[in-house]
């Protein structure tokens, strides 16, 4: 692949003017990690990929096929693997409703690839070519006016005093030995959402600042992503997962921000939930990690983003010789963060305690490389919009255990959902 770079001086106002030219294509994605210097693993600042050369969107059989289509393609290839892609890797299905009608798969060969590491913007093309879009794009005028939709109240898909039932009956099966701990997710919705795509995007991305961000674009499906969480990268044969489990507001002043800080670390429950899922993930990787090889890198580990502060643990592994990148993907798949322990029994629960079909939310986002490198994110804290039908859907979840409180897990689904729903409220 031909590269041409050029030095940028406002990567921020850069990144803005790009994604609206990317806009204006039927497909593009771009993955923003927000210069986030707590992500020693990450590899760049931003990629954004527009328009396809070939598309792939499977519904069965989808990770065989698509080991095919990139090994066909070798080329980078950028998408999304949704939740229910669960019933290929176990037994399993998925019966509740789909109101947002997204592809169970979905990754593209992008027409044009810019990204940027640095200060340093590359672009798949000759120079001429790739001068004459960067000049396109640097002269693309943005929006003053920063109004992005009118007010729009999200409705809840279970009442509060349902969700509280429900968590009694899950902590239930806790005691009675079915599950040690499950992740249940509530949705907030609206069926007759007008939003502008790209607008919210950008102030859900400003005011969250978090790592593993993606705008995803299908025609007239949108993604807009503010993930914290890393699923899964390879670099090489080095495998990474760096699942999250433990979450606080932040202060309103320094001395509160370190004081929940040092409470969220210390907690006993919420050490009991990061331990579990790092065990499952320790687990998984087993399936195609070389033998010894797997190593906890940084356990309970506390990190700050805009609005709340994480407990997040790193567990790394090396790939077998005989196991191969898309298998790694697989038998990983879903994050254990998003489903409970043991994995598949906590997977059956979340069907039957659950009121929508998941989809893209609690799946991920990402790319593979030509080097068959590939990095993806977990799709939480993230906006799903139709546009076609005008349906949107928030959804938020917490991880249950023995020691969960009803009321606490709940006040804990309204912080994570907190920021969205002031944005799409103009609060």
């Amino acid at each position: 692949m031909e590269l041409t770079s050029f030095t940028i001086s406002d990567i921020d106002l850069f990144k803005k003017k790009a994604l609206k030219w990317a806009d204006s294509f039927s497909v593009c994605c771009a993955l923003d990690s927000n210069n986030n210097i707590n992500d020693k693993y990450s590899r760049y600042e931003f990629l954004l990929a527009v328009d396809s050369l070939s598309i792939f969107t499977e519904e069965k059989n989808v990770f065989e096929k698509l080991e095919k289509f990139h090994t066909e393609k070798k080329s980078w290839l950028f998408g999304y693997l949704s939740y229910d892609l669960k019933n290929e890797v176990e037994n399993l299905q998925s019966t509740n409703p789909d109101y947002l009608d997204f592809p169970a798969s979905y990754f593209f060969e992008p027409r044009y690839l810019l990204y940027i590491k640095g200060n340093k913007l590359s672009i798949n093309r000759n120079y001429p070519e790739a001068l004459a879009l960067y000049d396109m794009i640097c002269n693309i005028i943005l929006e003053e006016k920063t109004e992005i939709n009118s007010p729009i109240q999200l409705k809840s898909r279970i009442a509060k005093e349902d969700y509280l039932q429900k968590i009694a009956t899950i902590k239930n099966h806790i005691l009675e030995g079915d599950i040690y701990e499950m992740n249940f997710c509530r949705e907030l919705y609206n069926e007759d959402a007008t939003i502008n795509p790209l607008n919210t995007f950008f102030e859900l991305n400003e005011k969250s600042k978090a790592p593993f961000s993606s705008f995803f674009k299908i025609n007239e499906h949108y993604i807009l992503c503010a993930s914290p969480e890393r699923f899964l990268q390879k670099n090489e044969d080095l495998l990474i997962s760096q699942p999250i489990k433990g979450t606080v507001k932040r202060g309103a002043s320094q001395e509160e921000d370190e004081f929940l800080k040092s409470e969220l670390y210390h907690s006993e429950k919420e050490r009991a939930e990061n331990i579990m899922i790092v065990d499952l993930v320790r687990n998984d990787l087993t399936h195609f990690a070389k033998t010894g090889s797997i190593q906890v890198k940084e356990l309970f580990g506390i990190y700050t983003f805009n609005t709340v502060h994480h407990m997040i643990s790193t567990i790394v592994a090396t790939l077998s010789d005989s196991k191969n990148y898309i298998s790694a993907v697989k038998k990983a798949f879903p994050m254990g963060s998003m489903t409970g322990a043991p994995k598949i029994k906590s997977m059956q629960l979340i069907e039957q305690y659950e009121q929508s079909k998941r989809g893209v939310f609690s799946g991920s986002i990402g790319y593979f490389t030509p080097e068959n490198n590939f990095d993806f994110n977990v799709v939480i804290r993230t906006i799903l919009y139709n546009k076609k039908n005008k349906y949107l859907s928030v959804q938020s979840g917490g991880a249950i255990t023995i020691d969960s409180l009803p009321e606490a897990e709940w006040d804990e689904l309204q912080l994570k959902s907190a920021l969205i729903e002031n944005i799409l409220n103009k609060k």
